[in-house]
């Protein structure tokens, strides 16, 4: 039996692009900088660390304190802040409207952990309970400025004021039962 041999094909454009990917890679040592997380960059993979945000700027990503402090902070916040906020219509009207843009996908918009994405496995807290309504106005404040565990900082896109506001609205919200001054 004699087998017939196929012609050997020539490598089109697809194999030439496969081969060049596979040689810059080897060439580089790691994969492509397709990667926006600075943490997974290559740099960081050898023991560095990202450098500090300058003075008084809010960072987004990559350089926030660890969960520990971040925690620490916010329990030292309820110590040292007080509401410069008088609760007003004015203050609840402001505070409605940005739980309401900011605040009631998780939280919902009485509060009560059941927002739209609850439950797309992005867990919520409920506002109501005890341990929530026994926080102090300066914790609420600095969770909604450096957030939370899960919860995301709002601290670039609201004002000082605007943060109160929001407290203001969700004592309102969590009604009698205050000690938090």
């Amino acid at each position: 039996m004699h087998k017939v041999r196929e012609p050997r094909r020539k490598p089109g454009l697809l194999g030439l692009l496969v081969v060049a990917l596979a040689v810059l890679v080897a060439e580089r040592g790691h994969s492509l900088p397709w990667n926006t997380d600075m943490y997974g960059q290559p740099e960081l993979a050898v023991g560095t660390a990202p450098k500090p945000p300058p003075a008084h700027s809010v960072p987004t990503t990559g350089a926030e304190p660890p969960l520990s402090s971040r925690m620490s902070a916010r329990i030292r916040a309820g110590l040292r802040l007080s509401n410069p906020n008088p609760v007003s219509a004015e203050s609840l009207a402001s505070g409605k409207d940005l739980f309401e843009v900011y605040c009631t996908a998780c939280h919902g918009p009485q509060g009560r952990g059941d927002g739209s994405v609850v439950g797309k496995g992005i867990p919520s807290s409920d506002l109501h309970t005890a341990r929530i309504k026994g926080q102090k106005d300066g914790y609420m404040y600095a969770t909604i400025r450096s957030g939370g565990i899960i919860m995301p900082s709002y601290g670039h896109a609201l004002s000082v004021a605007e943060r109160w506001d929001i407290v203001n609205y969700l004592r309102h919200l969590q009604g009698p039962m205050r000690s938090n001054e």
